[in-house]
């Protein structure tokens, strides 16, 4: 083999490997993992989220959250009907979500329905007339 020869096999094998690395950075769109497959229209309902945490907060009706090895405790400052969001953020096969009708002021979600490790809250909740968002992200043991 001639030097030419060895400057086009070691050219065609250097552009090969570039197409293999392409390929594989493109995922599948099946396998995207976006922590919400609604993101667009949650980016335009913000304005409705960002006014409701507000509310939460300039009306003291933030609630009370903690973590334990029985499972997690929400309280509230007044009686309330909700909607609750908890998003596993490394696998979405865990995301959980409960809703209740019923006024009521401590939600208690034991441990067998969380598994351990990072959690994103989101508290859709109303008191009254009034709605109120809270939103964090949460550890549990």
């Amino acid at each position: 083999m001639n030097w030419g020869t060895k400057i086009i096999t070691g050219l065609l094998l250097f552009m090969g490997f570039i197409v293999t690395l392409v390929i594989m950075m493109i995922p599948p769109h099946q396998a995207d993992s976006l922590i919400e497959a609604d993101y667009y229209e949650k980016g335009q309902a913000f304005d409705i989220d960002f006014n409701q945490k507000q509310a939460a907060e300039k009306d003291g009706m933030l609630p009370a959250i903690s973590t334990a090895r029985k499972g997690l405790s929400i309280r509230f400052q007044k009686e309330i009907t909700y909607q609750i969001e908890l998003r596993r953020l490394s696998d979405s096969k865990f995301d959980r979500s409960f809703k209740t009708d019923l006024a009521t002021k401590e939600v208690f979600i034991p441990a067998n329905e969380l598994e351990s490790g990072s959690w994103l809250l989101r508290i859709r909740y109303q008191a009254g007339e009034e709605k109120y968002l809270y939103q964090d992200k949460i550890l549990m043991p």
